[in-house]
């Protein structure tokens, strides 16, 4: 058992049971126009870890590559991970948590977009990206006797929270998307857009409104969404089970926690590549020891949403 200090406005300990035992990772690449690359975690006995995922600013986590499947069926989460530039595998730390506790996690990696006009057509990308992962595991056949069909869920953030909340059946306002980096609030790759020109005018429209949820996912879970106000309709009127949790939102589960702390713990030298590229220092602005125990938190309160079926 893992016990817990949850930091609010008070002191909670909570415990809630986690296995110790390894983690396996594959891959799988599905080819096209748009080529996607699946990270695969699950459960495993014996063989030699390494580290996955990692780069420069961010710590990997320890997998072992390509380890026996488990003779068992398990749940399945897809992973949608981060914004417009996220780097592949960002979510790798809370995929490989997932797979410690008995899932079949899916993170689905898309293409990085090379500039801003690339991105723009994102917000509709991500949520057909999470279908054809979702499509291609269930076609391949070695993944037959492990991955769980009636059991699927899938946890995003930011433009991922925003894309599983699609697929839960949540319909985007063309309008209200339009015009969220001229009003109030405005989202967070606004600056980055008219750095580069780039209007929402000349997002695919007719792709955004074409967007429809799958029905083979029964769970979703979003942390800290993009564009939540751009969705016509309650999130207790859709056709999946989904949950919404905001990172720094008062009075909340994740109140303690910033958006940062989605992210894997940092490099020793992560704050400073951070400072000579002009990223923001928050990202790296936790110490190893609070962005793990902030990875606990989000574990904590996620895991039985997850089985809200």
């Amino acid at each position: 058992m893992r016990c817990l200090a949850i930091l609010s406005f008070y002191l909670v300990w909570t415990c809630y049971a986690v296995a110790d035992g390894t983690v396996g990772v594959r891959t799988l690449m599905i080819e096209g126009e748009r080529p996607l690359s699946l990270t695969l975690w699950y459960p495993a006995e014996g063989g030699t870890a390494q580290t996955v995922g990692g780069n420069a600013v961010f710590e990997g986590v320890q997998g072992v590559v390509d380890a026996p499947l488990p003779d068992a069926l398990l749940p399945v989460v897809l992973v949608s991970h981060g914004g417009l530039r996220s780097a592949t595998d960002s979510g790798a730390w809370l995929s490989s948590a997932l797979a410690r506790t008995g899932y079949l996690a899916i993170e689905v990696n898309a293409p990085r977009p090379a500039n801003a006009t690339q991105a723009i057509d994102e917000i509709w990308q991500r949520p057909r990206d999470i279908v054809r992962a979702l499509d291609a595991i269930s076609a391949a056949p070695i993944w037959h006797d492990v991955a769980d069909m009636t059991a699927v869920s899938a946890v995003g953030f930011a433009l991922g929270g925003t894309a599983v909340l699609s697929i839960a059946g949540g319909r985007l306002s063309r309008d209200h998307v339009m015009t969220s980096c001229t009003g109030p609030t405005k989202g967070p790759d606004c600056a980055w857009f008219a750095a580069q020109g780039v209007g929402l005018d000349s997002m695919d429209v007719d792709a955004l409104a074409s967007l429809r949820g799958d029905r083979r996912i029964k769970t979703v879970i979003a942390l800290s969404p993009e564009y939540l106000s751009a969705f016509g309709h309650p999130v207790s009127s859709m056709s999946a089970a989904a949950h919404v949790l905001t990172f720094g939102q008062k009075d909340g589960p994740f109140a303690a926690l910033t958006p940062f702390d989605a992210f894997g713990i940092c490099t020793p030298k992560g704050p400073a590549i951070l400072a000579e590229d002009g990223g923001p220092p928050a990202l790296c602005g936790t110490s190893a020891q609070g962005r793990s125990a902030a990875h606990d938190v989000v574990l904590q309160r996620i895991h039985p949403l997850l089985s809200d079926k």
